[in-house]
């Protein structure tokens, strides 16, 4: 009873907030993105979320499709670039790289900065290019030197810089003089990402997350209210991906199955990149059609829809668990019993949130969910960038905008 009765009033006090007092049309001049690791779609239902409830009235709300695979790094820098991670050769959050003999591996700086493991443009340095100054608050790829540039303004990534000094970091950004002053700003938060892993996405506790990052989000319109050019800024909310509870009556050891010394390399978890031995690959793949709650493709025979494969990064055999199902290929079995993401894209449980609002953006829109390849272009078309070559849909693009 009491969300229902406090909601219109937020609503409209937010309309006020994101929108001011001034009637007339604006041009937007700033695009500032916010990541939130991990918020599944489905969340602002299971939870309290009166500002994102808000900016949904005032704004464009829709689903965002991850690609394949379902996971951080690989979805960050698609969102970046505009490309299906097996266009920019980011493939997965761990891989063996036959290209530059080299294993990719999060938490690994040395593979993080390499500026090597990262195809396509990413949108800071379109915007650079274009005399556009960007910023980055610890958005994956910013830190690399993608091909030797970066945002003017570049945080690297630390886990323990407060949330709020984060939201201060930007609004100092935007606070600055006209001249010196980011005209895109992307950064992020690791929740409820971590919380999600820990706890499962139906526990209270990631709704307490959920809640306490919604409270964040009030903190920071409100603060971003207070410039001057707030009615200039298109603002932006979403996440990577969403998250699936896993079981462990659909452990999967592959241990149990295939012998460890006929492959070359092996990432396990969701999904299982396996790089076997030449002569072994047909054998391999004939022993894991007959493993319970998988599906094992030959790179070459991965469905069309999850645009993966055609890489050479990609390994000859791939695992891709049913959701619920985790994958270890290790001596002893270690059943794990929380969540994780990186299963099929086109699953619900994979959906994130994407809410958009500013004067460039429809109002109170809901529309059908979209891949998140297409926040590359969003960006561009905002900002008024010549875009590079990317795998967005310019007609779905056109969709969230005022005409």
């Amino acid at each position: 009873m009491l969300r229902s009765i406090l909601l219109p009033v937020l609503i409209t006090a937010f309309l006020q907030l994101l929108t001011g007092c001034s009637q007339s049309e604006q041009k937007a001049e700033y695009v500032v993105v916010l990541s939130l690791d991990g918020f599944r779609s489905d969340y602002p239902d299971r939870a309290y979320t009166p500002t994102l409830d808000s900016l949904a009235a005032v704004g464009v709300k829709s689903t965002f499709r991850p690609s394949f695979p379902s996971v951080t790094f690989s979805n960050h820098y698609s969102m970046a670039t505009g490309l299906h991670p097996d266009h920019h050769g980011l493939i997965n959050n761990f891989f063996y790289a036959p290209d530059l003999d080299l294993i990719y591996r999060l938490g690994d700086n040395r593979a993080v900065l390499n500026p090597d493991f990262y195809g396509g443009e990413p949108i800071w340095n379109t915007a650079e290019k274009q005399g556009v100054m960007s910023a980055s608050f610890f958005w994956v790829g910013s830190e690399a030197l993608v091909q030797g540039m970066q945002p003017s303004i570049c945080k690297a990534y630390n886990k323990s810089v407060p949330y709020t000094d984060r939201v201060d970091s930007v609004i100092s950004w935007l606070a600055r003089p006209e001249q010196e002053r980011p005209k895109l700003i992307m950064w992020y938060i690791e929740e409820p990402d971590g919380i999600g892993h820990y706890a499962t996405p139906d526990s209270s506790a990631t709704y307490d997350k959920v809640e306490e990052l919604d409270r964040l989000l009030n903190y920071y319109f409100t603060e971003a209210r207070k410039l001057e050019h707030f009615d200039k800024i298109d603002f932006i909310v979403l996440s990577d991906h969403g998250m699936a509870t896993y079981y462990p009556d659909r452990y999967i050891n592959l241990n149990d199955y295939l012998p460890r010394d006929s492959f070359e390399y092996v990432f396990d978890g969701v999904p299982t990149l396996l790089y076997t031995k030449d002569s072994y690959v047909d054998s391999a793949y004939a022993i894991l059609q007959d493993v319970p709650h998988i599906k094992a493709y030959k790179k070459e025979d991965i469905p069309e829809r999850l645009v993966y494969g055609k890489h050479e990064r990609v390994s000859n055999l791939v695992v891709i668990p049913d959701i619920g199902t985790y994958v270890h290929f290790r001596p002893q079995s270690t059943p794990r019993l929380a969540a994780t993401h990186g299963y099929d894209n086109f699953a619900p449980e994979m959906e994130a949130i994407f809410y958009a609002a500013g004067p460039s953006f429809k109002k109170n829109v809901v529309l059908p969910t979209m891949a998140n390849v297409n926040l590359y272009l969003i960006i561009a078309t905002l900002l008024g960038l010549d875009p590079a070559p990317n795998d967005g849909d310019i007609d779905i693009v056109n969709q969230l905008f005022i005409e």
